[in-house]
């Protein structure tokens, strides 16, 4: 009891901490987007705390929402000081993303919408409906009705904050969801270098196009240029350096706005930043579509790898699949040395089983037998279905006599089964170097100690006796 009471206590604690964190985290961000509010004070077009609250409600649940609820309330009252509209705004914000999570957990996958591309569609085309249509009218009407703001603002306020909450919905909530996921990333040193080419190819096109642009290029569409690399990162590399890559160019394309540099100066900051964000907004939703669509095809891609070596009836390797083992194993005997088992079984009466109890029992026999068979075996063996009626084990550095001990352990298995009917199987073995040099030639070699097995069964029946021997390659 003692013990659960400290588990529970532990549990509280880490909860409680990963809520106060939110709350720093959504004021210290949302402090920063207003440093960039031109309009009103309390509405900016750069807003990461709505993707944080998007995407802490998707990963932690709905249980956050008075965390957010208390980050703008605390946010609010440092902008416009103690006032009823804080409660109002604030109050909007967190039902916007409560309302935007139900939403994506509905109808877009949840904490996994980015893993196809139709629920990234989704996902953006949910945080555009709330985004444009809970916070910023709360929002501004919430302003305009407490006379912190004027009617005549209300347009201005209500597409500044409409713009900053989808935009932040669509960079920032991705990479919360994307960066817990909990799984490391680990890349192979070619992986690496690509992926090191290609966040500096970001920072250079950035540094190039929206920070230091040479005069000859003004007059052509050069944020184009980001788009290749882009989906460079989101093929090649996947949804999370796709996003980290979008939120590099995200930064670099603000502060070269913010100086005066790139493509987007207009003759105003605020519509400056409208024309970045829009911009941001469409690579967003166009990267995060290519990265699940490329995940999607890889992990569809790794299913039909595996299917084409797997038996689709027992889970087992498949022929194709033992054939590679056998290539395998016999160029790490060659190089250490040591021998290695290959066992072959039949299932004894299998014929029997289908013709008077049917199809499916016998499908089922096979199935019990695979079972027994993966069970006998070392994690380092490699049991595999043959075809029909006949499976091979694989037994790295063992000889005969490892191998009739996973033969006893087979037939000691099946015998203690209690599923009808009883199953039985002959076996045969071939060591290596010794019965072949090759895959077929062991094989080859198995099987004829198999069958010298089942003549020898045959024999002792006609005698009604019961063999003793296990049948081997022994010369």
């Amino acid at each position: 009891m003692r013990r659960n009471w400290s588990a529970v206590r532990s549990r509280l604690a880490r909860e409680q901490g990963l809520l106060a964190l939110l709350v720093i985290a959504y004021v210290v961000t949302g402090w920063i987007g207003l440093q960039f509010a031109f309009e009103h004070r309390a509405a900016s077009m750069i807003w990461p705390p709505s993707g944080l609250a998007l995407g802490a409600l998707l990963v932690l649940g709905y249980r956050v929402w008075p965390a957010i609820l208390g980050g703008g309330v605390i946010l609010y009252a440092t902008v416009v000081g103690p006032h009823p509209a804080v409660l109002a705004m604030a109050a909007g914000n967190a039902l916007e993303g409560v309302v935007a999570a139900y939403m994506i957990n509905r109808y877009a996958g949840g904490r996994s919408a980015l893993q196809s591309p139709g629920n990234a569609f989704r996902f953006a085309g949910l945080v555009l409906l709330a985004g444009t249509t809970i916070s910023p009218t709360i929002g501004a009407v919430s302003l305009a009705l407490t006379g912190l703001a004027g009617w005549s603002e209300y347009g201005a306020i209500w597409s500044n904050w409409s713009l900053g909450t989808v935009t932040g919905g669509l960079i920032v909530a991705p990479a919360v969801m994307l960066g817990t996921r909990g799984v490391s990333l680990r890349w192979k040193p070619r992986t690496f270098f690509e992926g090191s080419a290609v966040f500096g190819s970001v920072a250079l096109i950035g540094v190039v196009a929206f920070l230091d642009l040479p005069a000859a290029l003004r007059a052509y569409p050069t944020e184009f240029l980001s788009f290749p690399v882009l989906l460079w990162a989101a093929v090649r590399l996947g949804r999370r350096p796709a996003v980290a890559a979008v939120l590099l160019l995200n930064v670099i394309v603000l502060v070269g706005t913010l100086s005066n540099h790139g493509p987007f100066i207009r003759h105003s900051p605020s519509a400056s930043i409208a024309m970045v964000q829009f911009f941001i907004g469409i690579t967003a939703v166009m990267t995060l579509a290519l990265a699940a669509l490329s995940s999607e095809y890889t992990v569809a891609e790794a299913q039909l790898r595996e299917l084409v070596v797997t038996d689709p009836l027992t889970g087992l390797p498949n022929y194709r699949r033992l054939i590679d083992v056998l290539t395998a194993e016999i160029a790490r005997s060659n190089r250490t040395e040591e021998p290695f088992a290959v066992l072959f079984f039949d299932m004894d009466g299998l014929k029997r089983i289908n013709d008077e109890m049917g199809h499916l029992i016998g499908s089922r026999a096979v199935c019990r037998f695979a079972e027994t068979l993966r069970a006998s075996c070392r994690t380092t063996d490699t049991a595999a279905r043959y075809g029909g009626d006949e499976f091979v084990a694989v037994l790295p550095d063992t000889d005969d006599e490892g191998a009739r001990v996973v033969m006893r352990r087979v037939t000691e298995r099946l015998a203690e089964d209690p599923d009808k009917p009883q199953l039985s199987a002959s076996a045969g073995v071939a060591v290596y170097p010794r019965d072949g040099g090759t895959p077929t030639t062991l094989l080859s070699a198995a099987d004829r100690a198999l069958y010298a097995s089942k003549a020898d069964k045959a024999d002792a029946r006609r005698r009604g006796v019961v063999p003793i021997r296990e049948w081997s390659n022994v010369s």
